[in-house]
């Protein structure tokens, strides 16, 4: 372990990105058997056959997002339309339309009829924190117009479907996939690979590993973790340190909630 003081035009970092909300890693360890489940409920859609359409429920920091989008990655390569919209960032039908429209590179206005001239063809539509949503007509639209096709629903509560309007759930059927929490082993070795994304090698003090994931098992929140990770890392290089110490992790607390 490299004690000397940090170079200015040197940093810690080795992939800062990494740590990002937005960074989807190549593998999502832990969570195989549910993005299995999303994958098989796509597949139809290969074969010009509508899929199932999902509601994907959990809680925050636990993987649902990341795991759709790698499966949507995954089938975006061989050659199906795949749209993905946070309805915390587009929050009414409008925006939401808009926003499918501008994936999809629609011209003119963007309304359903000119969506649908675009999704002629299969496609996953899926829809990130739903349930703060400020209408559903957007979902009724889709469902209407749509016709072959997998929309995904992601919420962290699940009771979020029984709040749906009965036409929308009759015409979805939506099945259920469940997150569950992940273990502390799990909480563990899914930050021990982020820091090996992240950072160089030894430039964690072992002290300063165990209150990542201390606090990080806490709040049982992987972005938690990942912030916390991140100031830490920046605490470190504004002491020009080469390491990340206990007290650097300490004070990144205050930054990260």
């Amino acid at each position: 372990m490299n004690l000397m003081p940090l170079g200015s035009d040197e940093s810690i970092f080795s992939n800062p990105d990494s740590l990002e909300p937005d960074f989807v890693p190549k593998l999502l360890p832990f969570r195989e058997n549910e993005q299995k489940e999303i994958a098989l409920a796509l597949e139809p859609l290969l074969s010009g056959i509508s899929g199932r359409n999902l509601f994907i429920y959990g809680k925050t920091g636990i993987g649902k997002s990341h795991a759709v989008l790698r499966v949507l990655e995954d089938f975006s390569e061989q050659g199906l339309i795949c749209v993905f919209v946070n309805c915390w960032v587009n929050s009414d039908s409008q925006a939401i339309l808009a926003e499918i429209a501008r994936k999809l590179a629609v011209i003119g206005e963007p309304n359903i009829q000119r969506i649908k001239s675009k999704l002629n063809v299969p496609c996953a539509l899926a829809f990130d924190e739903i349930d703060h949503a400020k209408d559903l007509d957007f979902l009724y639209a889709l469902s209407e117009e749509i016709k072959v096709k997998s929309i995904i629903a992601i919420s962290n509560k699940r009771e979020f479907l029984a709040s749906l309007d009965d036409r929308i759930r009759s015409r979805l059927m939506l099945k259920q996939i469940e997150f569950r929490d992940y273990k502390e082993d799990e909480i563990a070795a899914i930050l021990a690979e982020r820091r090996k994304y992240a950072f160089y090698e030894e430039t964690w003090h072992k002290d300063a590993i165990a209150l990542l994931e201390e606090k990080t098992i806490e709040k049982k929140d992987i972005r938690f973790g990942l912030a916390l990770m991140k100031h830490a890392g920046l605490n470190a290089e504004r002491e020009a340190s080469r390491v990340v110490f206990r007290k650097h992790v300490a004070l990144a607390l205050d930054k990260v909630h």
